[in-house]
């Protein structure tokens, strides 16, 4: 009897560690693709198990998000707008400014400046809710030719950052066509 206890204790341990060891192996590299659109003069790379579509709002012109469909999205998108006479600063401040009427429990985290593809942005990370669920969100905001752009992207906030790598990938490949 003394003997079986050891035997299970050490039995269980050892399909335990085969267990941990299994789910711990290294995964496979995402795959990005490039999506390209020479009408609005744009590039973005995003992974290839994603969806990238039209938008019913005019100012997107790109949505890409994780699942086909299904509750908490997590995705991104890419919107141009008419700035004449904004700056990246007064651009990025002017949509700043309009998230805490636009978007519900608005709280700030972090704004800083950087570049994109040789464009000066600014990068600003927010949360929200959108119903029952918090919202973690990065904006990045780039004037080119009078021309404002908004690069944006969400997920809940308990999962954000295993996301966070994917959007700064993103982030990193967009492109302007001169």
């Amino acid at each position: 009897m003394k003997t079986k206890y050891p035997t299970i204790i050490s039995i269980l341990f050892i399909i335990v560690l085969l267990i941990l060891s299994s789910s711990c192996g290294p995964s496979e590299p995402l795959q990005f693709v490039t999506y390209t659109s020479k009408t609005e003069g744009f590039s973005i790379d995003y992974p290839d198990s994603w969806n990238a579509g039209d938008s019913k709002e005019p100012q997107v012109k790109v949505a890409i998000w994780e699942k086909e469909f299904g509750l908490n999205p997590i995705g991104m998108r890419v919107a141009k707008y008419a700035a004449p006479g904004y700056n990246m600063e007064s651009f990025a401040e002017f949509q700043i400014n309009a998230l805490p009427d636009i978007t519900k429990d608005y709280i700030s985290f972090s704004t800083e400046k950087l570049t994109i593809s040789g464009i000066p942005a600014i990068k600003h990370t927010y949360t929200h809710t959108v119903g029952p669920t918090t919202y973690k969100s990065v904006k990045a905001y780039l004037v080119e030719n009078g021309t404002g752009w908004i690069l944006g992207f969400d997920s809940p906030q308990k999962s954000f950052d295993s996301y966070k790598s994917i959007f700064e990938t993103s982030l990193n490949s967009f492109r302007l066509f001169k």
